[in-house]
C-alpha cells in the first residue's frame, strides 16, 4: 500500500514539473540595451542595432516599438521572433536640427514578454 501512495505522489509531482515547463511562454534577451555613436557631425544620419533573441518557447511579438524623438526611425519592420531565434532591430538616427553635444534617444518596447516593456538607449555626440 505504501508503495502505490509513493507512486502516486511522484507522479502528481513530475506532472506539476512538466506543466511549468510548458508555461514558460516568450522571453526577451538582448545582446545590449545601450548603443553609443560616438562623434558625428550635426546633419548626419546614423544607423544603430540591437540583437535580439528569443530565448523563451513561443512566438516573440512586438505590440510597439515607441521612439521618444522624432530624430529616431525604425528602418526594420520586424513585428516577430520565433522560438530559439534572434534577429536585429534597426534604428535611423537622423542629427539634423540637433543641438551640438551630447544627444541621448530612448525606444520602448512592448512585447508579450512580461515584463512587458523595455528600454533601449541611443547616445551621441552631435559636433
Amino acid at each position: 500500500m505504501k508503495n502505490i501512495y509513493v507512486l502516486f505522489i511522484l507522479s502528481i509531482v513530475l506532472f506539476a514539473c512538466e506543466q511549468k515547463k510548458q508555461a514558460q511562454g516568450a522571453k526577451i534577451e538582448f545582446e545590449n540595451t545601450e548603443f553609443c555613436i560616438g562623434k558625428i557631425n550635426q546633419g548626419e544620419r546614423f544607423e544603430c542595432f540591437f540583437i535580439v533573441r528569443n530565448t523563451g518557447d513561443s512566438t516573440l511579438i512586438f505590440t510597439h516599438i515607441i521612439p521618444n524623438c522624432e530624430c529616431t526611425s525604425q528602418s526594420s519592420n520586424k513585428t516577430e521572433i520565433s522560438a530559439g531565434e534572434s534577429d536585429t532591430l534597426k534604428f535611423i538616427i537622423d542629427t539634423y536640427g540637433k543641438e551640438l553635444g551630447i544627444f541621448k534617444s530612448e525606444i520602448r518596447i512592448i512585447t508579450n514578454t512580461i515584463p512587458d516593456w523595455h528600454v533601449l538607449k541611443i547616445t551621441a555626440e552631435i559636433e
